[in-house]
């Protein structure tokens, strides 16, 4: 009797406790809910409306029915507001970082002036195999840059020399070097065309091939002659090769190689030295891989390939001639290539370099698709090819419980030549880039609007805003031009406006903005002839002009 008593106050007492346990308990500032967007959890994989947790950096959970734990902050996005989707943050396989100055690794002025360099000399100054990524090279402007534009991790490349160095794998959240590596050496990289200058070896193409591989060669002598040594010690110990010994591993096929293209005949080349020395390679490729896809398909190399299509040649009566028709095929022929590569069954995957904006490789991915890339596909050489690639695809390049915290929230669709980017997320935290507010103006009727150009004077334009804010339409009459708007969006006073640069023969896109206050407005603009600053007045409402 007197255990069954106290059982039962033993089980009062815990549901009392139970009882007391509150529901209600404060947000945590590393546990997040995003709900009321449009997933893509992976490459063709959609969810229309879900939801996602983030706990300490990591997804906890994704889908259309998911739990929001009682400790998450939650950003609650409304559909009938805006059309949201969140996309796996992109990679970047490929992005070079100056080196130049680097005064330890004896790439100097003062030491090219005080030595000649001859054939096997080592430590040479564009033979750098132990070459490392550092925190004093850590490119802090370039990687906001690449988050600016959805990026979320990247490779990391040393940009000068024959053989680079090592790369590293790092994160793109705010802080130091050391707070963002992932992995602090990948590949090894190479390229075929750095050059020495002046009397000093090598200052050709060939003279800088025979240094290449001079250098695999004499790794690959010590390698196999201290080998030797070590089991017979009794013989003469061989000179040891200062700087050649990280490309011990390359050859080993344990480090992959990663060479830099610059065309179609160095593509060629680095063919040739993959099959003489036996390495696992990459190729940063240059845009002109559909002339020789047969060559290149039958050595395998995967391709890291750039999006930077030439633009319309001039063929006005005056210059015409000197247009060859080379230059025209590469011109209709370039905006193919990513699909011909894949078409070749070789692997590939996407950088934003040469890009000096790594934002500008949307207006080239546009264009690529509406030539035949497949929407997936160009996702998965920006997200799940590149994990796959760097080792990394168990947690990242996908939005699924237990992966990295890395994704995007963009207004409609990534892929358009200059997607609306609200939100980069990095390791579970969140960078802000444009947060809408409730439109405080209503800008639509007739501007007369003046663009101030630095040292050029003034240029006068003509605006029409249809519509209610804050998503308007609409046109700008420039120069005798009539130019449709490709985006006009009222956030509080501010009216943002952007024109497809194509329409006046420029790459890029036209960006300005008006802070406007009762019927006048002021703001500044770039485009990629450079920056001005604007001024508008309204002069009318649009129905006038409709009228009219």
């Amino acid at each position: 009797m007197y255990r069954t008593i106290t059982l039962i106050l033993m089980a009062a007492g815990v549901g009392q406790a139970l009882a007391a346990e509150p529901v209600l308990r404060q947000p945590s500032t590393d546990v997040f809910a995003i709900s009321g967007v449009r997933i893509v959890t992976s490459p063709g994989q959609v969810i229309e409306s879900g939801t996602v947790v983030v706990r300490d950096g990591v997804i906890e959970a994704v889908g259309s029915d998911v739990d929001v734990p009682a400790d998450a902050t939650v950003h609650e996005h409304d559909p009938e507001e805006a059309a949201l989707t969140l996309y796996p943050g992109l990679i970047d396989a490929y992005v070079p970082v100056a080196f130049a100055s680097d005064d330890d690794d004896g790439n100097n002025d003062d030491d090219e002036e005080a030595e000649t360099y001859r054939p096997g000399q080592y430590p040479h100054p564009l033979i750098t195999p132990g070459r490392t990524m550092t925190s004093k090279r850590w490119p802090a402007d370039k990687v906001e840059a690449l988050r600016n534009a959805g990026f979320t991790m990247a490779v990391l490349v040393p940009e000068q020399g024959l053989v680079r160095g090592r790369s590293a794998l790092v994160s793109l959240g705010e802080g130091s070097f050391g707070a963002n590596v992932i992995e602090p050496e990948l590949f090894q990289h190479v390229s075929l065309n750095a050059r020495m200058s002046g009397r000093h070896f090598p200052s050709s193409l060939m003279g800088g091939m025979a240094l290449l591989r001079q250098a695999f060669m004499d790794a690959r002598w010590q390698a196999e002659a201290r080998s030797v040594w070590r089991d017979n010690p009794g013989q003469r110990r061989p000179e040891f090769l200062e700087g050649v010994e990280p490309l011990e591993s390359v050859l080993a096929g344990d480090v992959p190689v990663v060479f830099d293209a610059d065309d179609m005949l160095d593509s060629l080349r680095v063919a040739g030295l993959v099959e003489e020395f036996g390495l696992s390679a990459w190729i940063v490729g240059h845009g002109s891989e559909y002339q020789r896809l047969d060559s290149l398909a039958a050595v395998g190399l995967g391709q890291i390939l750039p999006l930077d299509f030439p633009s319309a040649p001039d063929v006005d009566e005056d210059a015409e001639r000197e247009v060859s028709l080379q230059e025209l095929r590469h011109w209709h022929n370039a905006p193919e290539n990513p699909s011909r590569v894949l078409e070749s069954g070789l692997d590939m995957l996407l950088t934003s370099h040469p890009h000096s904006s790594p934002g500008n490789l949307f207006e080239h991915l546009e264009k690529a698709i509406e030539r035949g890339l497949d929407a997936d596909r160009a996702l998965a050489a920006l997200t799940t090819g590149p994990a796959e690639v760097l080792g990394i695809a168990d947690r990242a390049g996908r939005l699924e419980a237990g992966y990295m915290a890395n994704f995007l929230l963009v207004e409609d669709d990534l892929f358009v030549a200059s997607p609306t980017i609200r939100e980069v997320w990095v390791d579970g935290r969140r960078h802000l880039l444009r947060e809408m507010e409730p439109p405080e103006v209503e800008p639509a009727g007739q501007w007369d609007i003046e663009l101030i150009v630095a040292g050029m004077g003034s240029i006068d334009a003509s605006l029409t805003l249809r519509g209610e804010a804050p998503t308007l339409s609409g046109s700008m009459e420039i120069m005798g031009t009539n130019l449709p708007l490709s985006e006009a969006r009222v956030s509080g006073s501010r009216l943002d406006l952007r024109i497809d640069g194509s329409r006046l023969g420029m790459p890029g896109s036209f960006n300005m903005y008006m802070d406007i206050e009762d019927d006048r407005g002021r703001g500044a603009g770039s485009s990629p002839q450079g920056d001005f600053n604007v001024r508008g007045r309204r002069t009318g409402d649009p129905d006038q002009e409709d009228s009219a």
